[in-house]
């Protein structure tokens, strides 16, 4: 995964975080837990330690919430999305973006609008609300 695809993937991550307009902690232990997951699943050399995605996400995350919470969401998460079209397994980035929605204990529908946005763009379909 190039560092411009690690860079999106964090963007859709951090974009699901910000869409309900409230950060709770269990979200960004969340982020760090599926962040696991992927760079397992995906192959991710090297791997980012939490420290390091903690940072990524400090120094992001203001310019991730003017976009995602800005009049041109669907272009910027589009772009994002389109340079990630190309990674092998989506279903685990939207099973990603499920898991850290449903942190909180419910799945907003500004959230869920981002997990249909991307899943349509993947051409794949969102997964249930269950617990997994």
């Amino acid at each position: 995964m190039t560092s411009q695809e690690m860079d999106d993937l964090l963007c859709l991550l951090t974009a699901v975080i910000i869409a309900d307009k409230h950060t709770y902690a269990q979200e960004i232990q969340a982020l760090l837990r599926e962040m696991a997951k992927l760079q397992s699943i995906l192959n991710v050399e090297p791997v980012w330690s939490e420290a390091k995605i903690l940072m990524w996400y400090e120094l992001n995350k203001s310019d991730v919430r003017n976009q995602a919470l800005g009049p041109y969401l669907k272009s910027w998460l589009y772009e994002r999305v389109n340079r990630l079209a190309s990674t092998e397994n989506k279903s685990a980035i939207l099973e990603a973006m499920r898991q850290i929605a449903l942190a909180d204990g419910e799945i907003h529908v500004s959230e869920r609008a981002l997990m249909v946005l991307t899943a349509r763009q993947w051409v794949l379909y969102p997964l249930s609300d269950g617990p997994s």
